[in-house]
């Protein structure tokens, strides 16, 4: 699966990120992904720091520790690049025929919140590795034609929420190659499913709580294999960087899905003006696949068609690119080990299979620690 998105799709998502010249994006993503993209982040934004960090010539072997806060908004949706308002797709009942591309029940906004802790281990000069521990919490507001048998009336407009403990990642970074302040560092890491798959909650659906569709859970319930290759640059007071990563699903897991598989490309451009301070701007290209299989809960849907897009594992996978601006804060004297980044985006091209929601925006915050 992942080398027929390579191979099909990649040339065109490589093209656009060196036409746009220099890390995190997504749409209808499940909360793991949210880990993903803050490995993406910190993965490049570390080795970058070595290179020009005033203790490079202290011993290795040093920890770090790290919290981010990620936030992640999408509203409205897409089909392709056409964007899509709730009425498009909302279907309102007979006489109007009934597809896979109109439903009684619409997502209208996806509101996705990660607290990732991170710890890290310098063994080396040439080996690191990083644990990511995610908190996740999420809500999705829903929009629904009530005159539609079973939906209650007081589902015109709802809201499902989910809240815990995501996947947690262990992933080792290893310098292959190094020259000046130019390096290359591959990745092979691993997501392990501490994740629940089997989040509940009030819904339209007979009973009080139901299965919740894949992007309220809180993992993939795969063990999922993280490879990568990072390369970091730098010439005076700029720097820059590429960066590949990818995550292949690993069979199924217990509820009879696995997440699409997903590769992104990175790139990104620094300059440090002042001792302190360090602007950046970064474009990611990312592709990723529809659901393989069906939740166990959704398989037989009425009439063969899903209640709501977000419980149609065809509606998810697509190609999108990001751009990205961020800024670091780098202490000196008593707070030389700390450092402050902060950094928001938003998508500039996006096609998804749908209609899936589209993401408006992303900001993320992160506190460094080395010690």
């Amino acid at each position: 699966m992942l080398e027929l998105l390579v191979e099909n799709r990649m040339c065109p998502l490589l093209a656009i990120v060196l036409v746009c010249t220099s890390s995190a994006l997504m749409a209808q993503t499940p909360p793991g992904d949210l880990t993903e993209m803050s490995l993406e982040q910190i993965l490049g934004l570390r080795i970058v720091r070595s290179q020009d960090s005033p203790d490079v010539d202290a011993p290795r072997g040093k920890w770090s520790l790290s919290q981010r806060y990620i936030r992640v908004n999408f509203e409205g949706n897409r089909d392709g690049t056409t964007e899509l308002s709730d009425e498009d797709v909302l279907w309102s009942g007979p006489p109007a025929t009934r597809t896979d591309k109109n439903f009684p029940i619409v997502p209208h906004t996806i509101h996705q919140e990660a607290f990732v802790t991170r710890i890290g281990y310098e063994i080396n000069d040439r080996w690191n590795w990083n644990l990511l521990i995610p908190y996740i919490v999420q809500e999705t507001d829903h929009v629904a034609n009530t005159a539609l048998a079973p939906i209650p009336a007081n589902f015109a407009e709802f809201i499902i929420r989910s809240e815990g403990l995501g996947d947690i990642s262990l992933s080792p970074s290893y310098l292959v190659w190094e020259k000046g302040l130019h390096t290359v560092h591959l990745h092979s890491g691993v997501s392990l499913p501490v994740g629940r798959i089997n989040v509940k909650d009030d819904t339209p659906a007979p009973g009080e709580d139901n299965q919740l569709p894949y992007t309220m859970q809180l993992g993939s319930g795969t063990l999922d294999y993280l490879p990568g290759i990072t390369y970091a640059g730098q010439e005076g007071i700029v720097g820059w960087g590429g960066q590949v990563l990818a995550t292949i699903r690993i069979g199924k897991n217990g509820r009879g899905y696995s997440l699409g598989d997903r590769v992104s490309i990175s790139s990104w451009v620094k300059v440090r003006p002042l001792r302190w301070l360090e602007p950046s701007f970064n474009v990611t290209a990312q592709i990723w696949d529809r659901i393989d299989g069906v939740d166990k809960d959704f398989a037989n849907p009425p009439g063969g068609f899903f209640p709501a897009t977000v419980a149609d594992p065809s509606k998810y996978g697509g190609e999108k690119v990001n751009v990205n601006f961020g800024v670091s804060l780098i202490g000196s004297g008593r707070f030389e080990r700390h450092a402050l980044d902060i950094a928001g985006g938003i998508p500039i091209y996006q096609r998804l299979n749908g209609p899936q929601p589209q993401e408006r925006w992303r900001f993320n915050v992160s506190w460094n620690l080395d010690f």
